[in-house]
């Protein structure tokens, strides 16, 4: 068979150098799309080197030609593949870079990040695409590219691509509507792609999520739309904070579950006036208790408003970025070490000596 083989392609490229390439192109083709299953390794690599003596000349609309019936054929020559996809003009390249298996990762790599947009575009296409393969795309890529990636279930993408998409996601509602029903999208990062979008984009992803999404989505949307309500409704300032903690007192809705969601929600006003309500101190002794680095002024505050540890802890939390375990098991024991009598005593204390004026002697 190798005998015929040759003489075969060397009838088909005879011609060649007389103008009639793209015919003697479509004729080795011919012969290696009906022969390829066929052909060992040798042989294929001899169709390649053959084709790639008669491309060079070739029209783009003939290597396209070329490209779209090789992409899909296990057997075709990677060096024919590998020159198809790397050619500039990118209707040659498409074929190749959406279907070819045969191109590496690291070979998509280098081609998405040295061409231009319409290829980044035909390798957004690809039927799978490895996460680093789409951080590039999601990086380099314009708005178009980041859309099909985003849009191409067979692409992995990383919390590192979700990240950039989100951010970019916060100015280009419909990326936000295609990246918000993604079922790989890490939850933070759902949540943080919610709150930057405005409420018209929330509801479309909610009606374009998946069965199985969709609950979930309307959950974070529901309590984002609370929360913002609850944001609205927060004191503006020190005097309307005393304010609103004297209607609650009046209305005994003063609680220690009001003081918890005064604390998650950093209404660092809403404690202090809270905190100085429930000990009978001036605000002016609370406030800097909430600003100073060391815990042992809020944990008599805490101690001296009577609080249990669980009220206690949220306060303290509040305004640190963050707490390890073994660090609240010390503040528990400091808090436990302190009795509500000595609470009292020490903002007694403090009171006459930081805000009681001294008398002219």
């Amino acid at each position: 068979m190798q005998t015929h083989l040759v003489q075969d392609l060397q009838d088909a490229i005879s011609n060649a150098s007389s103008g009639r390439r793209a015919a003697a192109l479509r004729k080795v083709t011919d012969l290696l799309i009906d022969q390829g299953e066929r052909l060992s390794d040798v042989q294929v690599t001899l169709f390649g080197d053959v084709l790639l003596g008669l491309v060079e000349e070739c029209e783009p609309s003939v290597l396209a030609e070329l490209g779209d019936r090789l992409a899909s054929a296990p057997f075709a020559p990677l060096p024919v593949l590998l020159w198809l996809a790397r050619h500039p003009d990118a209707e040659v390249a498409a074929p190749v870079l959406v279907r070819a298996a045969g191109l590496s990762d690291d070979e998509l790599l280098d081609l998405a990040g040295s061409r231009g947009k319409d290829h980044q575009l035909a390798i957004a296409g690809r039927a799978e695409l490895d996460a680093a393969l789409t951080e590039v795309l999601i990086e380099l890529g314009d708005r178009d590219v980041r859309y099909r990636v985003v849009s191409n279930d067979g692409a992995k993408i990383s919390r590192t691509g979700f990240l950039r998409l989100v951010s970019v996601a916060a100015r280009d509602p419909l990326l936000a509507e295609k990246t918000g029903v993604r079922a790989d999208l890490p939850v933070r990062l759902l949540r943080d792609l919610l709150e930057s979008a405005a409420d018209a984009v929330r509801a479309r992803i909610v009606s374009k999520a998946p069965a199985s999404l969709r609950g979930e989505i309307q959950r974070h949307v529901d309590s984002i739309a609370q929360e913002t309500q609850r944001r609205a409704e927060r004191p503006r300032g020190m005097r309307e904070a005393v304010e609103m903690v004297e209607r609650l007192k009046d209305s005994r809705e003063l609680t220690e579950d009001k003081l918890i969601e005064f604390a998650r929600d950093r209404q660092y006003e809403s404690v202090i006036a809270a905190l100085a309500m429930l000990t009978s101190a001036p605000v002016a002794l609370i406030q800097p208790l909430m600003r100073v680095h060391r815990n042992d002024g809020l944990i008599i505050a805490c101690r001296a408003a009577d609080l249990s540890w669980e009220a206690a802890r949220e306060v303290i939390l509040s305004r640190l970025s963050s707490v390890t375990e073994a660090e609240q098991d010390i503040l528990r024991q400091q808090y436990a070490d302190v009795s509500f009598a000595t609470a009292k005593r020490a903002l007694y204390i403090w009171e006459q000596q930081t805000l009681t004026p001294r008398r002219a002697g």
